[in-house]
């Protein structure tokens, strides 16, 4: 009971912060394509949640240090490796798609701003909602909510429909699921899921012309699914409930003889 409250309060906090922070970038007037203030909703939540519920002693990590740097390369690289993937089949099956052209300052600010907002979101989704739920229940449970609850955050893509929204659902729990794999053994650091999530977004920008278009989204949610699916099976060990219960129930065994 307690997690769902903690649970239900983040995801409220984290809305309010996303619906201030918009009217903030409105009224200035700041250019969405350098920074989107919203994606710092999630954090500002993370941070209050650590004050008013500082008994629960979820720590965000953030650290360079005990990480192999292939894991660094991974993060960025497979869902870049994944997006460049679709574009080829998108365009092979369905249509156009034209790489997008900006000039080498607007690319690297835009870059810039790509990863702030990444670090904004990721501070709140994997380093403290994801790693509160990965402690007090297990991995598989932890992503699907976490994913769910993010894709559900992205409103901006209610005008899409329906079924985009399911399909662009299933592909944030493909993220989730790629992010608990990738932080197994690093305490949900945050540097490496900021690092993820930048290349999801870099994912995005490379097909930014198919991205309303519902078979480019079915396919990415179909992709990103599977890959759920897959790092479940292969790591069963460490997402699966069955290995919680059993090793609860060893415990308790142990305590009672």
């Amino acid at each position: 009971m307690k997690t769902l409250l903690r649970v239900v309060v983040f995801y409220g906090l984290a809305f309010v912060f996303t619906i201030i922070l918009s009217v903030v970038q409105q009224t200035l007037g700041i250019d969405a394509n350098k920074i989107i203030l919203p994606q710092f909703g999630p954090a500002l939540a993370a941070l209050l949640m650590l004050v008013l519920f500082r008994r629960d002693q979820v720590k965000l990590a953030l650290t360079f240090k005990k990480i192999p740097f292939q894991k660094y390369l991974a993060a960025i690289g497979i869902p870049i490796a994944v997006a460049g993937l679709l574009f080829l089949i998108y365009r092979q099956f369905f249509g156009s798609l034209s790489l997008p052209r900006l000039d080498v300052a607007s690319f690297l600010l835009m870059l810039g701003g790509m990863l702030l907002g990444a670090f904004g979101e990721e501070l709140g989704w994997r380093g403290y909602l994801q790693n509160l739920l990965d402690k007090r229940s297990n991995g598989l449970i932890a992503f699907l909510v976490v994913g769910i609850l993010w894709g559900l955050w992205h409103v901006g893509n209610y005008q899409n429909g329906s079924n985009y929204m399911l399909f662009f659902v299933f592909s944030t729990i493909g993220y989730s699921a790629g992010m608990a794999w990738l932080l197994r053994g690093t305490n949900h650091n945050v540097i490496l899921a900021t690092l993820f999530h930048f290349g999801v977004n870099a994912g995005y920008y490379l097909l930014k012309d198919g991205l309303t278009d519902l078979r480019l989204i079915i396919l990415n949610g179909l992709v990103w699914l599977g890959a759920a699916i897959l790092i479940t099976v292969l790591y069963k060990k460490d997402f699966l409930p069955l290995r919680r219960k059993k090793t609860l129930a060893h415990s308790i065994q142990g305590e009672t003889t």
